[in-house]
């Protein structure tokens, strides 16, 4: 099952795309669309349906929030349909120049990552449109290359993929769950009403959301050090706060994706900040 459908936000349009083998799609991601700005440009199993909603629309400029395949997929197609300028932070620009590792789950659902170096380096902290003005902020932590859009005079915050859920399950193995917490704390210090996850959007009650995995990932961070700190490995330390893996998962990612990276992920945080 192949799902494409287009929503209205109000003044953004998006897009909800998702491939499902035995039923709906388990995952879906979205891109938006917003006075002549393209937000990141869906995955490339999606081509076709991604390029026809963007039939006969003024597209003047696109971001890319981060370099991941289901945000970047279709760079290359827009760059040779519409002549308009695609940009994305530094990092950004130079990772979707490169062979980024995907596992066997990601090429199913979001496609084969297409390398493309039409992604402009883009250095500065605001983008405008003809009747916005969008302020751009560093959220790695997912991804280091990640960033917000935050239009204060709307009230719309673009978060990418920082938040996606308040309760998380699995890392991939280069997340960084010390990084996610302080993105996360710049975001809540914004104003906003809408919260346009690229996952999981939110008109409403977004802020209370994103405090709410704060919180997980506070609680979570701690008692992962506490454990360590009892000399348990990472196996003991799982059972002691109750982690539990999802095999499949794992197995099928090569431990890309596992719930066992989140406690890694802590681990490697706190050597890095000792």
């Amino acid at each position: 099952m192949r799902v494409a459908v287009a929503k209205q936000f109000g003044a953004v349009e998006g897009i909800k795309l998702g491939i499902g083998y035995l039923g709906p799609p388990p995952v879906q991601v979205y891109a938006f669309r917003v006075d002549g700005l393209l937000i990141d440009t869906g995955p490339p199993i999606l081509q076709r349906e991604f390029m026809g909603w963007l039939e006969e629309q003024l597209i003047e400029q696109v971001f890319i929030t981060h370099h991941h395949e289901d945000h970047s997929g279709n760079v290359n197609p827009i760059a040779q349909k519409h002549s308009t300028a695609i940009f994305g932070s530094p990092l950004c620009s130079e990772l979707v120049q490169g062979k980024v590792g995907t596992c066997l789950p990601q090429r199913m659902y979001w496609g084969t990552p297409r390398y493309t170096n039409k992604v402009i380096p883009f250095s500065n902290t605001t983008l405008e449109t003809e009747k916005h003005r969008f302020e751009l902020i560093a959220i790695p932590g997912h991804s280091p290359d990640q960033i917000a859009l935050y239009e204060p005079n709307e009230g719309w915050l673009f978060s990418a993929d920082a938040f996606v859920s308040p309760i998380i399950k699995y890392f991939m193995r280069e997340e960084s769950m010390y990084e996610q917490i302080t993105s996360l704390k710049k975001l809540v210090a914004l104003d906003f009403e809408a919260l346009f996850c690229s996952h999981n959007p939110l008109m409403e009650g977004g802020k209370e959301k994103l405090n709410q995995k704060i919180q997980f990932f506070e609680n979570f961070y701690g008692q992962v050090v506490y454990w360590a700190n009892q000399g348990n490995t990472p196996r003991a330390i799982m059972r002691q706060i109750e982690q539990k893996e999802n095999w499949t998962q794992r197995f099928l990612t090569g431990g890309k994706m596992s719930a066992r990276n989140m406690v890694l992920s802590v681990l490697r945080d706190e050597a890095i900040r000792r």
